[in-house]
């Protein structure tokens, strides 16, 4: 007896499971967001990602297609917001 409960024991058979705390999520970093005055940028549409672009394209009313290249995009909506 004395040496299944020692086996036990090796193996951690007989042991109460630890305490696991969940592990926290990191904070997804923060898009640039486009101001919502007339005035925009270059700069701040190019932090955005092509998806990011068509809705903001949408919104202000231009139809963007996100197969082309984001460079070519970003041209298109600055004229749009201009």
């Amino acid at each position: 007896m004395f040496l299944i409960e020692w086996l036990k024991d090796f193996f951690g058979l007989n042991k109460t499971p630890a305490k696991v705390e969940p592990v926290k999520a990191k904070a997804e970093p923060k898009k640039a967001a486009v101001a919502a005055g007339p005035k925009v940028t270059r700069a701040a549409l190019n932090k955005l990602t092509k998806a990011d672009l068509e809705a903001k394209g949408r919104e202000a009313g231009v139809e963007l297609d996100k197969r082309k290249k984001k460079a070519d995009l970003v041209d298109e909506l600055f004229k749009a917001l201009k």
